[in-house]
């Protein structure tokens, strides 16, 4: 975990690196270029002794600056010749592979990063496949910045204005190349972006994509079990102490038996409905890890939302970056290194929701789902809708929206492949997934720390668009081949629970008694702002419209107010 930015002359380096040092606690670095200045705040992982980035080629006529890691990189360096290697990191190996094979390099790596060349005045910004690492532009009057974070961006614009779009009240996220903010863009995940001549240039260079094998069952499992074991062991390199963030489900159960991490973070809040900490315990002492476990408080809650949509740049309409916040901030007193399970429900059909659309009220006859009434008035509210993409937007859909575009987004998704399951699930790797990822990276990076997602590994993502749908769910159940690929070394009773529930954070209950008077203060300001926040669909105790409202009316105060 690193940060990095990039400017023209003009700006100030120094002042974006400060926006971001939490993000590299162990140094920072810069190239002074006679158009162009690099700088980057370093997280040393892979060769804590070495010099801190930038590095260079032998000529010098090549400067890189690396986020994340690439995992194999051994295996790359060991591919060329011809080079001098004065370090054991990745980011050298970086430069050299540019070197030998251009940017197509980027195809050899397996990992999560974001990156940025100058090679003479040209400069190249990479992103991984899945986007797990961040990194953002701005283009405008010939000036282009570059930052790990927006807030590093903001710092050299001019004006700080906000941009909440129909895709922004529709998903409660930004979608596409498209922030909160105007004139700010993402690169995009698996894309090479080129700046050169004073223009930008986009390529991709990975894509999801069906691909229909024929194997049998036994060999997809077995493929299956040996890359996600394979993932864990790249991951694992150099790590040192390892911890875990670790739940009562199977995602992170299955990483905890394979990587064996010396202490593994658990947060509950004591409410029985959400209360997953047999499991949890179980599997910290299967693994004879130190189980360090948190109850957040309301109070608690109040002093670090704050804190928390500073970091992430923009709010979000779920409260589990809170608890995801406090669980790094407790780990970060025992480790470097993380390892999380994003990824897993999109690429396996992990969400109850796939159920609904694919098999409607007969989900409810089974005992683990029969508590999911609410899902289902959804669903049959959307029978009269053909299209079945057309109708998995209108579910997903959360606020009310005044143009087709959304729509029309998630349909240029969904048509690119022929299984419905598969559609929906290429449409959440693009749409929530990312937002995910985001929580994960922000949370660990306050705190200096780096987190590792094994299930997105490239591999097991073209995998999992290989298999037959009947494997990701079979018999009412979701993640069927990822269950069958963790027994014999998860228990069973983990394996076969239904009933998983998530990162829960009790917000609802909160917001109803301890936080009642915090929550209408802020809606009074927020409502002040005639902002067109309507949510389409009422889905229990969790009001998602409120909360982002409130969000929201803390973004503006932490932004757009006073940059």
């Amino acid at each position: 975990m690193c940060g990095i930015v990039g400017c023209v002359t003009s700006n100030d380096i120094n002042a974006m690196l400060k926006k971001i040092s939490h993000r590299g606690p162990d140094g920072e670095g810069v190239h002074i270029g006679d158009a162009f200045h690099f700088g980057v705040r370093c997280l040393k992982i892979t060769d804590p002794d070495s010099a801190t980035q930038p590095f260079y080629n032998e000529t010098k006529s090549i400067c890189i600056i690396l986020n994340g890691e690439i995992y194999n990189y051994n295996e790359i360096k060991q591919k060329l010749s011809g080079h001098t290697f004065t370090t054991q990191t990745d980011t050298e190996v970086i430069v050299h592979a540019y070197e030998e094979y251009g940017i197509d390099c980027v195809k050899e790596f397996n990992g999560c990063f974001a990156f940025a060349i100058l090679d003479g005045e040209k400069i190249i910004l990479v992103r991984d496949r899945l986007g797990q690492k961040p990194l953002y532009y701005h283009f405008k009057n010939n000036r282009f910045i570059f930052g790990s974070e927006i807030k590093s961006v903001l710092s050299q614009m001019d004006t700080v204005v906000p941009d909440l779009s129909e895709s922004f009240f529709a998903f409660e996220t930004p979608t596409g190349q498209s922030t909160v903010f105007k004139d700010v863009y993402q690169v995009p995940p698996a894309s090479v972006l080129t700046y050169a001549d004073s223009k930008v240039s986009i390529n991709q260079y990975w894509q999801l994509a069906e691909c229909n094998r024929h194997d049998s069952e036994k060999d997809f499992i077995e493929e299956l079990r040996w890359l996600i074991q394979d993932s864990v062991r790249l991951r694992m390199r150099g790590a040192g102490e390892i911890g875990l963030f670790l739940s009562g489900g199977l995602d992170s159960s299955l990483l905890a038996y394979l990587a064996k991490p010396q202490y593994v973070f658990s947060c509950c809040y004591g409410d029985n409905r959400f209360d997953e900490s047999h499991f949890m315990t179980q599997v910290a002492r299967g693994i004879n890890a130190e189980h360090i476990i948190i109850q957040p408080s309301a109070e608690t809650f109040t002093s670090v939302l704050p804190k928390l949509i500073w970091h992430l740049d923009q709010p979000l309409a779920t409260a589990s970056p809170f608890s995801a916040y406090m669980l790094a901030e407790a780990a970060q007193k025992h480790v470097r290194i993380v390892l999380t399970g994003e990824g897993a429900d999109e690429l396996f059909g992990g969400y109850v929701r796939y159920l609904f659309m694919l098999y409607g009220d007969s989900v409810l006859q089974h005992n683990a789902y029969k508590t999911y009434t609410a899902m289902s008035q959804i669903i049959n509210g959307l029978k009269d809708i053909p299209d079945f993409i057309e109708r998995y937007f209108a579910f997903i859909q959360r606020g009310k929206v005044n143009s087709s575009i959304p729509k029309e987004y998630v349909k240029s998704i969904g048509a690119k492949f022929t299984n419905p399951l598969n559609a929906m699930l290429a449409c959440d790797i693009a749409i929530s997934l990312p937002s995910l990822l985001m929580m994960i990276d922000r949370v660990t990076a306050a705190f200096g720390m780096e987190n590792r997602c094994p299930y997105l590994d490239y591999r097991i993502v073209d995998l999992a668009f290989s298999l037959p749908p009947e494997l990701k769910i079979k018999e009412m159940q979701t993640k069927y081949i990822l269950r069958e690929a963790a027994r014999g070394i998860v228990p069973d009773e983990i394996i076969d629970r239904r009933e998983k529930m998530g990162l829960v954070t009790p917000i609802g209950q909160w917001f109803s008694h301890e936080l009642k008077d915090w929550k209408k203060a802020l809606l009074a300001d927020f409502e002040r702002r005639n902002i067109p926040f309507t949510s389409r669909h009422e889905r229990g105790e969790f009001d998602r419209t409120e909360y982002m409202k409130i969000c929201t009316e803390i973004w503006f105060k932490t932004f757009i107010a006073c940059p």
